[in-house]
Formats: structure tokens, sequence, C-alpha cells
């Protein structure tokens, strides 16, 4: 077996070190989903309180 040169495994470390996570992305999708949800609540509260939806 041929083991990799160790000029490989450098630009192969390189090359994962210039890549950056991308940040704050699952912080702003579950403050969206938090939000969304709440708003959904409160129409949900508001119609068990009216007595639900009535039709014509």
């Amino acid at each position: 077996m041929a083991e990799q040169p160790v000029v490989d495994q450098r630009e192969e470390t390189e090359d994962h070190e210039n890549h950056e996570l991308p940040r704050g992305a699952l912080l702003i999708t579950l403050t969206y989903l938090a939000i969304l949800a709440g708003l959904w609540i409160q129409v949900y509260l508001q119609l068990l309180a009216n007595g639900g939806v009535r039709g014509s």
C-alpha cells in the first residue's frame, strides 16, 4: 500500500480549513419557526375562544 505524500495531506488540511461553516443559519431558521408557531397558536386560541369557524 502506498501512503499519500505529506504535500497532499497538507493540501487537504488547508482545503478543510478554508471552508467556514455557515454561521447563524440554524439560529435564523429556528427563530423563524418559533415566530411562525407563535402566530399559529394565537390564531388557534382565538378560534377556540370564538367557537371555531362558522360555515354560512
